[in-house]
C-alpha cells in the first residue's frame, strides 16, 4: 500500500507490499483508495530538451478543462477534490483566472518519444515504497501532509506546498504523517515507466 510502486528495505526485503495501482492502473471508483493510480497521458511530440510542469488550480473543472485546450501539453483534472490544471513548456506561463500552485523544472525530457504520466497518490500514515526507478525523471507537489525521500543522492522530507524532482536511478518515498500528492512521470513510449527493485539499499532516513 504505497506510491509510486516498491521498495526493498535492507532489513525487512520481503515486508513492505508493493503500491496498490503500481501509478499505472485507472483511479478507483473510491477516490479515497490508497495507493498510485495514473489519471492522464500526454504524447511528448517534439518537446524540448528541458520542459517544466506547472501547476494551477481553479475553482472548477469546467473553467481549467477549458484553459487546458488553449495549451499543446496540458492536462485538467480532479483529484483530492480539487480542480488542476497542468500544463507542460516553459517557465513563466501567466494564465489568467487560475491560481499557480507550482513550476517544477526543469526537467531533463529523456531522447526520443516521450509520454508523460500523471497520477495521484495517498499514502496513510507510515506507508512507504520499496526501491525503484523510473527510465526518465520523476516529480511531485506535496497537497497535503509530508512526504520522505530517499535516493543515493540526496534524503529530505517535502512538506505540504513542496515540490521535488527523482532522476534518473534507485530511490524509496515515505509519508510518516500520512500525504497526497501529484506525481509526473516522463519516460520513453511504450516502455515501464516504473522499474522495481535494484541494488541500492535505503538510508534509514525515512524509517523514523
Amino acid at each position: 500500500m504505497l506510491f509510486s510502486l516498491l521498495m526493498l528495505s535492507a532489513s525487512l526485503p520481503s515486508e513492505v507490499p508493493p503500491v496498490p495501482g503500481l501509478c499505472s492502473a485507472p483511479v478507483p471508483e473510491d477516490r479515497e483508495t490508497p495507493g498510485c493510480y495514473q489519471t492522464n497521458e500526454i504524447e511528448l511530440a517534439g518537446a524540448p530538451a528541458q520542459i517544466y510542469w506547472s501547476i494551477y488550480e481553479y475553482p472548477s473543472l469546467a473553467k481549467a478543462a477549458r484553459e487546458s485546450r488553449r495549451h499543446r501539453w496540458s492536462a485538467a483534472t480532479q483529484i483530492h477534490g480539487r480542480n488542476w490544471l497542468y500544463v507542460l513548456g516553459p517557465a513563466g506561463q501567466p494564465i489568467p483566472g487560475a491560481t499557480r500552485r507550482a513550476e517544477i523544472g526543469p526537467m531533463q525530457v529523456p531522447p526520443g518519444e516521450v509520454t508523460a504520466h500523471f497520477s495521484e497518490a495517498i499514502f496513510p500514515p507510515g506507508m512507504r515504497t520499496r526501491v525503484h526507478s523510473h527510465p526518465g525523471p520523476e516529480a511531485f507537489y506535496v497537497v497535503e501532509g509530508e512526504q520522505c525521500m530517499d535516493s543515493p543522492s540526496d534524503s529530505m522530507m517535502i512538506q505540504a506546498g513542496g515540490t521535488y524532482i527523482v532522476p534518473e536511478g534507485p530511490h524509496i518515498q515515505a509519508a510518516p504523517a500520512g500525504r497526497r500528492n501529484l506525481v509526473l512521470i516522463l519516460a520513453p513510449k511504450d516502455k515501464p515507466f516504473v522499474i522495481p527493485g535494484g541494488q541500492w539499499q535505503p538510508s534509514g532516513f525515512c524509517d523514523g
